[in-house]
C-alpha cells in the first residue's frame, strides 16, 4: 500500500514539474499560396531536415478521382533561400481514389509511411525511394486496428513507435491515443491505450512524438481550451507509455477559437501546424520555439526605420497607424484605403518588412479582439499583393493608456 502511495506521489510531483515549463512560440505565420489553397490542407509530415513537406489536400479539383473522392498527398520543397516552392500533387503510386496521407518519413527520407488505402488489410503501408523512383506501396500488418471509424497514425523516423488515434474497445470516449511497439521478433504489438491522463470523453487525434520519444503533442477537444480542438503537450514519465504528465495547452499563439491540429517539428526546429482560424478552411502555419527567458528573441535584433527613413521611402509624412472603432475588429473604409496605399509602397520595396503592433493597456481584456484586428489587417495586405511572410505581429502595453485610443494598431517598418 505504501509503495503504491509513493508511486502516486511521484507521478503527481513529476507530472507537475514536467508540465510547469512554459513552451513559448513565435507568432505563427500562415504559409503562402505556394502551399495553402482555398481548399483544405491537413496531415503535415516533414522530412528530418525540414526541407520537404508532405501534406494531404481535400476538396481539390486536381485530386485523383475528383473533388469529393478523398484526400490526395501533395508535396512542397524549400528552395535555396528557404522558401516553400509551389506544391504539387505527387500522383501515382501514392495517390488513388481513396483518402491518401503520409504518416511518417524515415531519417534519410528514403522510406515514406502511408495510410493504408491500397488493401483491406489491417495496418499501414510504406514506399521506398529506389534510383529516384518511389515503389508501389506495400502493406505492413498491424493488429487491432478499428477500420470502421476514423483512424490516424504517426510513425517515428526510427520506425520503432507507431502512435494511433482510433476508437477502440477500451476507449474512454471518442478517438483515443494508442501506441504499438516492435516486439522481440520485430512484429508490431497490439495497440495499447495511453491512459486516462491523456485520453478523455472527447477525441484525441493527430499525435506527434519528439525525437527522444519523451514528449507527446496531440490535438483534443476533451481538455478544455480556446476552441473546437486545441493542441496540447505532455511528457512520458518513468519510460512508461501509460504514465504521462498532465497535458498542457500550447497557449493562444498556437490555439485559436476554432480547430487547431497536426503539430509537427523537425530537427532544424521547423514547426508547423494546421488551423482553420481565418476563413473556415484549414491551412498550414509555421512557427518556432523561443528559448525560455528569451521570449523577445524574435524581435530584439530588429532595427525599425526611423521617421526620417520612413519619410524618405514614402515621400511625405505618413501616419503609420490603423484605427478601429471601439470594441470592433472591422477596418473602416478610410483605413482600408490606407492599407492599399501602403501596399503599393511595400510592393515597390520588396526588402521592406512590416510589424503590426496592437496597443493595449496593462491587464487588458481585449486580447481576443486585438488578435482579430491584426489578422484582418494582415488579410487586407495580402489581398493587395503583400506576402504574408513579410508581416509579423506584436503587442505593446501602454502604461499611460488613453481609452479613446484603444483600437490603434501601429505599423513599424524594418528590413
Amino acid at each position: 500500500m505504501m509503495r503504491a502511495l509513493v508511486f502516486f506521489v511521484l507521478v503527481i510531483f513529476f507530472g507537475l514539474r514536467s508540465s510547469a515549463q512554459e513552451l513559448v512560440f513565435s507568432e505563427p505565420i500562415k504559409l503562402s499560396s505556394n502551399v495553402n489553397s482555398e481548399d483544405e490542407e491537413l496531415g503535415i509530415v516533414l522530412s528530418s531536415d525540414g526541407k520537404t513537406m508532405y501534406f494531404s489536400r481535400a476538396f481539390h479539383d486536381k485530386n485523383r478521382g475528383g473533388k469529393y473522392a478523398g484526400t490526395d498527398i501533395w508535396m512542397s520543397k524549400k528552395d535555396a533561400e528557404g522558401n516553400w516552392m509551389p506544391a504539387a500533387n505527387v500522383g501515382s503510386p501514392w495517390n488513388n481514389k481513396q483518402s491518401n496521407s503520409v504518416i511518417g518519413v524515415n531519417q534519410d527520407n528514403t522510406v515514406v509511411y502511408l495510410l493504408n488505402a491500397y488493401s483491406n488489410k489491417s495496418g499501414i503501408a510504406f514506399s521506398k525511394l529506389i534510383n529516384g523512383t518511389w515503389t508501389d506501396p506495400e502493406v505492413i500488418p498491424l493488429p487491432g486496428i478499428n477500420r470502421n471509424d476514423f483512424v490516424g497514425f504517426y510513425v517515428n523516423p526510427a520506425f520503432d513507435v507507431i502512435l494511433i488515434s482510433m476508437k477502440g474497445a477500451d476507449s474512454f470516449g471518442e478517438e483515443d491515443l494508442y501506441v504499438s511497439l516492435k516486439d522481440a521478433s520485430e512484429k508490431w504489438t497490439e495497440p495499447k491505450n495511453l491512459g486516462p491522463t491523456i485520453n478523455t470523453k472527447g477525441f484525441e487525434i493527430s499525435p506527434f512524438l519528439s525525437s527522444d520519444k519523451k514528449r507527446l503533442f496531440f490535438s483534443s477537444n476533451g481538455h478544455g481550451g480556446y476552441g473546437d480542438a486545441d493542441i496540447f503537450v505532455c511528457d512520458r514519465l518513468f519510460d512508461s507509455w501509460e504514465t504521462w504528465s498532465v497535458p498542457k495547452n500550447l497557449g493562444d499563439r498556437i490555439n485559436f477559437k476554432k480547430f487547431d491540429t497536426d503539430f509537427y517539428e523537425t530537427a532544424d526546429s521547423t514547426i508547423t501546424f494546421v488551423s482553420n482560424r481565418l476563413d473556415g478552411a484549414s491551412d498550414i502555419y509555421v512557427t518556432s520555439f523561443i528559448a525560455p527567458g528569451n521570449q523577445k528573441k524574435d524581435t530584439t535584433e530588429v532595427i525599425y526605420l526611423n521617421d526620417e527613413e520612413v519619410f524618405k521611402i514614402f515621400g511625405r509624412d505618413f501616419i503609420v497607424t490603423i484605427e478601429f472603432e471601439k470594441n470592433s475588429s472591422l477596418i473602416t473604409p478610410k483605413y482600408q484605403l490606407r492599407i492599399k496605399e501602403l501596399s503599393l509602397i511595400l510592393n515597390a520595396n520588396k526588402s521592406l518588412k512590416l510589424r503590426l503592433v496592437a496597443r493595449r493597456e496593462p491587464n487588458s481584456t481585449t486580447l481576443e479582439i486585438n488578435k482579430f484586428r491584426l489578422i484582418n489587417i494582415l488579410e487586407d495586405f495580402k489581398k493587395s499583393g503583400v506576402e504574408g511572410g513579410r508581416i509579423t505581429f506584436g503587442s505593446e502595453i501602454i502604461k499611460e493608456f488613453d481609452k479613446e485610443k484603444e483600437g490603434i494598431v501601429v505599423l513599424k517598418f524594418y528590413r
